[in-house]
């Protein structure tokens, strides 16, 4: 769990999706799991912009980068931007953790490594006073005769209160 100042978390995993979490927190997970048969993760053939609509504008893509060990932001959603005021498109994971104090690189070598969605409620960085639910999935980027990538959908969604 990550902290900025007094008792007030940044950052906190959870189990799974409360039932008052935006409705398209939990519609995106469904897909997901939908696509996630026999243990192996979806790929991004069936992660593809037009199979993603509903939620395109919240997902921001990252790519796992192996000679860094970090995740290369590939595309950010024009909601999350609209929501940070920032497009942190080019830009790397732990830069994000350095400018934010932030825990995203460590989240997403979790779900590297784990091969499983993680669920954080989360205060945006830039905006403290609002919510939202974060969700990291992973996705195969498959290659015809070059080694398959992993990706990363991080969608955020905001939380009313």
């Amino acid at each position: 769990m990550i902290k900025l100042g007094g008792d007030r978390e940044m950052e906190v995993p959870q189990e799974f999706l409360d039932d008052d979490a935006p409705p398209e927190a939990h519609t995106l997970l469904d897909f997901w799991n939908a696509h996630a048969k026999n243990g192996q993760i979806p790929t991004r053939e069936e992660f593809r912009p037009d199979a993603l609509e509903p939620w395109i504008g919240n997902i921001c893509i990252y790519e796992y980068v192996p000679q860094k060990d970090d995740f290369l932001i590939l595309l950010e959603g024009e909601n999350v931007v609209a929501l940070t005021g920032e497009n942190w498109r080019g830009a790397f994971a732990r830069e994000v953790d350095c400018r934010y104090s932030s825990g995203l690189h460590s989240a997403m070598t979790t779900v590297r490594l784990s091969a499983k969605p993680q669920i954080h409620q989360l205060r945006i960085f830039q905006k403290e006073w609002q919510k939202a639910i974060r969700l990291l999935l992973p996705v195969l980027l498959q290659k015809p005769d070059k080694e398959d990538a992993l990706q990363i959908f991080l969608a955020i969604f905001p939380i009313d209160d």
